[in-house]
């Protein structure tokens, strides 16, 4: 059985570079680096102060939405993101929305772990501790009387793709990933599978996650993720004097559709997504296998399940950390798959400018590579002073260049590594 074409037809993005996947042109061009010390909570007393916040007011995108939802977001900065990424396509996905057939229409969703900010919540929480014996409980429920299934203290994961789909109006499925920097990588390559088989016509699929608050900026900065703020840029993908990443935020999606879909309703679509390698190293929850052999089998499969061959890869858009774990081994493991011809293929990492946003780097970076697709860029590694690899092809500078055929790869905790392949198809 043949199966079905899977093409995407449009994506968007709320970015610390990018209000808007309109934006991203200029800023990939640039080299705009959005890391700043961070204003969302008081960074005094605590060595890791900056990252990559979406500082512009976001309200005006939602100011459409229940009073529930304005409520949630308040708090729940990952709705608050998703909710502000649709309300800035809403008005040009009306057409296509109108086209699409509930049942046959999914959502699949990459969402980071709660963080709920208790600050909140301070009167009603001191009221409870002080006449309940369970006050956690007695809270909950007293604030999650409205019959919906937002809950003002803490919202259930599904949350984010019920969202998306009551906007969409996707009834076939919502789907929720939580597997950390492969999130929203995996949401499309399941994307992929879903309309590949012919289970649905068109699936939204993307993700959303900030860790710009004190428990995840400590709780990585603890494990060495994280460095100290002690220099202007503190992310250097595949730099040798590399320390670490950059704190981010985001929430993004893509819209994937069967090749039946697009003919019918008369799309141009902006590329194909050919196939994806997706394996587990289960080596360490906090540490790659040193060996590799599980993410050049993630390549290596992306490859082969796209029927593409290693010398036809024009680019690679690396997951690229700026930790001293990954660079290194990334880049042994895309040596070791394209072997004669890795020195020619050109590498970049977009996380020195735009940070990790953790279960939404895969979408972040995934609408970075369509607008680079789109507008004919090799984004830089924009913070690179001195190669950890001499023979990699590492883009010092922004450059002009058509992309036909291009892998974009995201590495996570537990040794999760899923890496998409994708053909242009504005060339």
């Amino acid at each position: 059985m043949l199966k079905e074409k899977v093409f995407v037809i449009d994506y968007e993005v709320v970015s610390p570079i990018s209000t808007g996947a309109h934006q991203l042109k200029d800023s990939i061009i640039n080299g705009e680096c959005a890391e700043k010390t961070i204003t969302r909570f008081p960074v005094a007393g605590i060595p890791f102060k900056n990252g990559a916040e979406i500082n512009k007011d976001l309200t005006p995108l939602y100011s459409n939405e229940s009073d529930l939802i304005k409520r949630i977001c308040s708090y729940d900065r990952k709705l608050e993101l998703l909710a502000s990424c649709y309300g800035l396509a809403k008005n040009r996905l009306k057409p296509l929305i109108s086209k699409l057939n509930p049942s046959r229409t999914g959502v699949i969703l990459g969402v980071g772990a709660d963080v709920t900010p208790f600050e909140f919540f301070e009167t009603e929480l001191s009221q409870y501790i002080i006449t309940h014996q369970n006050p956690m409980a007695g809270l909950f429920t007293e604030m999650n009387h409205n019959n919906s299934r937002a809950n003002i203290v803490g919202n259930p994961y599904d949350i984010y793709a019920i969202y998306l789909a009551n906007k969409f109006n996707a009834g076939a499925f919502q789907k929720s990933i939580l597997t950390a920097c492969v999130s929203s990588t995996q949401a499309i390559g399941l994307a992929y599978d879903t309309i590949a088989s012919g289970e649905v016509d068109v699936v939204i699929a993307g993700g959303t996650d900030s860790i710009i608050n004190m428990l995840a900026m400590i709780s990585f900065g603890k494990l060495g993720i994280i460095p100290s703020s002690s220099s202007e840029f503190s992310c250097k993908p595949f730099d040798i004097n590399r320390n670490g990443t950059l704190a981010g935020e985001c929430a993004g999606f893509t819209i994937i559709a069967s090749s039946k879909f697009i003919e019918s309703n008369n799309i141009k679509p902006i590329a194909q997504i050919l196939g994806y390698g997706n394996t587990l190293d289960g080596y360490k929850i906090t540490a790659p296998d040193p060996s590799g052999k599980s993410i050049s089998k993630a390549i290596s499969h992306a490859l082969k399940n796209s029927n593409i061959e290693p010398s036809m890869i024009d680019y690679i858009n690396a997951h690229g950390t700026g930790t001293k774990h990954n660079d290194d081994l990334e880049l042994k493991c895309y040596q070791q798959v394209f072997g004669n011809s890795f020195s020619g293929i050109p590498i970049s990492s977009t996380k020195g400018q735009h940070g990790h946003a953790i279960a939404a780097a895969g979408i972040q970076e995934f609408c970075v590579l369509m607008n680079c697709l789109e507008n004919d860029i090799l984004p830089a590694n924009v913070n690179l002073t001195s190669p950890n690899n001499e023979e990699a092809n590492l883009v010092r500078e922004t450059q002009s260049k058509k992309i036909k055929y291009a892998l974009t790869s995201n590495f996570a905790f537990g040794g999760i590594n899923t890496v998409l392949a994708v053909k242009n198809e504005i060339l």
